[in-house]
Formats: C-alpha cells, structure tokens, sequence
C-alpha cells in the first residue's frame, strides 16, 4: 500500500511544480562584414581554415600510406 501511495505522491508533486527552464539564446547575430577591409579579413580567415583542413588531410593520407608501406615490407 506505501509504495502506491508513494507513487501517487511523486506524481502528483510532480504536477503541482513549476518548470524550472533556464534562458535560452534567442537568436545568434550573424557576422556579415560591411566594409571592404572587413570582408578581406573574412576572406582571409576561410582561406586559412580551409588550408589548415588541406593539410591535416594531406598530412593524414601521407601517414596512412607510410604505414602500409611499413606493413608491406614487414611481410616479406
């Protein structure tokens, strides 16, 4: 019987409560460049981040193929 009650308690003290809902971000502004400096700076900033891309790649693809050669020659 406790345990009934118990859970008919828990329910209903979980109805009675009000939701605790922390703030949320409305809405994020976005960064659009306005002036001519501004957008080669935006500019700059892709093209690094694209280069910083290319190169973990590259430097991804060369490691994998400096193990297979190493796996290779180990079969001999």
């Amino acid at each position: 019987m406790a345990g009934i009650f118990g859970i008919a308690l828990r329910g209903l003290g979980m109805l009675g409560r009000g939701k605790k809902v922390s703030k949320t971000i409305t809405s994020v502004k976005p960064s659009v460049p306005k002036t001519k400096v501004e957008k080669a700076k935006s500019k700059l900033a892709i093209a690094k981040q694209k280069t910083k891309g290319s190169q973990a790649k590259l430097n991804q693809t060369i490691f994998n193929l400096q193990e297979q050669n190493r796996k290779f020659k180990g079969r001999k």
